[in-house]
């Protein structure tokens, strides 16, 4: 396999992963929470699950950050650059693309 399939792959398999664990936190809480869970028949009161929401979000990217600085370590001590760099550049890239999505929400 050359050098730009084993990167792309490389690539692929991460954000794969990212994706399913976005995506399984977002169908727990869509399956599982009820904001009319504390009202009763005097009135509303809803809780703030989006709140909880992206707290989990921000939790599990972390991680996956964190998890994907320690893999571009391990790859750089064990000589594959290629694939360090490439983790690299993933890094910032998507670093770059959460720092703006957050500057453009507020």
């Amino acid at each position: 396999m050359n050098s730009s399939k084993k990167i792309i792959l490389h690539l692929v398999i991460r954000i794969g992963i990212l994706i399913l664990l976005l995506g399984l936190v977002f169908l727990f809480w869509h399956f599982t929470y009820d904001p009319h869970k504390y009202c009763d028949e005097s009135g509303h009161k809803h809780v703030d699950g989006g709140l909880g929401f992206f707290i989990l979000l921000f939790l599990i990217t972390q991680m996956f950050y964190l998890a994907l600085l320690i893999e571009m370590i391990y790859l750089f001590v064990k000589k594959n650059r290629i694939l360090a760099f490439a983790n690299l550049g993933f890094l910032i890239i998507s670093l770059c693309i959460v720092s703006v999505c957050m500057f453009l929400i507020n």
